[in-house]
């Protein structure tokens, strides 16, 4: 943090004086009084005690600032020019890091271009711009700012350079987050009891009398096909059901020390083994380590995120599962090479869906999930394309890697 400013107050003295020539009422020069300089040197002594006080004000207002806001000044163009200690704090980059950088280092990829865009315009025209903003710290991490952003002008009425405003409000984000989901959670338990009792119970009784009228049939009748169509539906249908019910009632995580490679072998094994996904590369890469974790949950969580991997690369091309460590936790990502998400949007809400057949519930229990393990789920845009899901997950104290990961799987 910055140290409070101190402030000298050296006595002004007539010492260096220039005894000067004045001017008569009709601009002959004539030698000044005594008296003429003394009121002179009066003048220039209250003036430099004006310019004093008011340095001391600015150097006590920018202590001021520093201490309790994220502060930058760019250029016209968004190059860093100035930023305090608590910039670096939060960025997690240093100082030489920052100057010289522009404002995309900390660029999150959460926000729609045209977000930014708005933001350009506004300060562009020389008005104040406000909003949160959502960035990226050196270390991955994201954070929130509520930011404000002053243009500063020139003589011509024109930005010269930008200084913004910023304070930490991840936190409020994360409340705010979770209680939305406190909220969604409690509609969607009241709705998971109704569906159990009125929903899901008769669908076995439909399912069960299709498979006694299909018996009853010549097996080439037409009728057989329909109504196997027919019970698939059902059975879909179900299987969004039991997804509904596991994400409103989940189940308590059952945890034990377990290898990461445990982890991730059924559901590679899942993908690899699926007819539908012949024609997709999946490459395990990264080191195995020891987590704590539910073996089960966590596998499920990891097959969601395969098969979204799959699906994004439309069931061709290479998807990369990887192990990795940071600091001290643990990350499990899945990387595919398809269009992107959507930006602007929170994928991890319930019903969010990107897909035709899909229930919108995969990444809200992925989520669910990592926060069920002490852990959290983080997204990254890659470069030319594609996505990456991270699973970061708390790495035991003293726990070692145990072995490189074996090769990849190949179909």
């Amino acid at each position: 943090m910055a140290s409070r400013p101190s402030h000298p107050r050296d006595e002004p003295s007539l010492d260096g004086v220039d005894w000067g020539v004045a001017s008569d009422e009709h601009g002959h020069g004539r030698e000044a009084t005594i008296g003429e300089l003394e009121a002179a040197n009066r003048e220039l002594e209250r003036s430099n005690a004006s310019l004093a006080q008011a340095n001391i004000e600015l150097a006590d207002l920018k202590y001021a600032i520093d201490e309790a806001s994220i502060v930058a000044i760019t250029d016209v163009k968004g190059v860093i020019a100035y930023v305090n200690d608590r910039f670096c704090k939060i960025s997690k980059y240093e100082r030489d890091e920052l100057l010289g950088a522009d404002h995309r280092i900390l660029n999150s990829g959460y926000h729609p271009k045209e977000f930014m865009r708005n933001l350009w315009r506004t300060i562009g025209r020389g008005s104040v711009w406000r909003g949160e903003i959502r960035n990226r710290a050196k270390d991955g991490t994201f954070y929130w700012v509520d930011t404000t952003i002053v243009p500063l002008m020139d003589r011509t009425g024109k930005p010269r350079q930008y200084l913004a405003i910023r304070t930490d409000i991840t936190e409020r984000k994360r409340v705010e987050s979770l209680l939305v989901q406190k909220e969604t959670m409690a509609q969607l338990g009241t709705m998971a009891a109704v569906i159990a009792h009125e929903v899901k119970n008769p669908l076995a009784g439909i399912s069960g009398a299709i498979q006694v009228i299909s018996k009853r049939l010549p097996a080439d009748s037409s009728e057989v096909r329909i109504l196997g169509d027919i019970r698939e539906r059902v059975l879909a249908l179900n299987q969004s059901l039991t997804a509904l019910l596991s994400f409103a009632r989940p189940r308590v995580a059952q945890l034990r020390p377990v290898s990461t490679k445990e982890v991730v072998a059924h559901p590679m094994m899942v993908v690899t083994n699926d007819p539908r996904y012949e024609h997709v590369e999946v490459q395990l890469r990264g080191k195995d380590f020891t987590i704590v974790a539910d073996p089960e949950l966590l596998g499920q969580a990891l097959l969601n995120l395969l098969i979204n991997a799959v699906q994004a690369n439309e069931e061709r091309g290479t998807v990369v599962v990887e192990v990795g460590q940071r600091e001290r936790h643990v990350t499990l990502s899945v990387s595919d090479q398809g269009p992107g998400l959507p930006e602007g949007v929170d994928v991890f809400q319930p019903f969010f869906t990107t897909k035709i057949a899909g229930t919108g519930l995969g990444l809200a229990v992925v989520r669910q999930t990592a926060e069920a393990h002490g852990g959290s789920v983080e997204i990254e845009r890659l470069e030319g394309g594609g996505t990456r899901f991270s699973l970061v997950l708390p790495r035991p104290v003293g726990a070692d890697e145990i072995a490189p990961a074996k090769a990849a799987r190949k179909r």
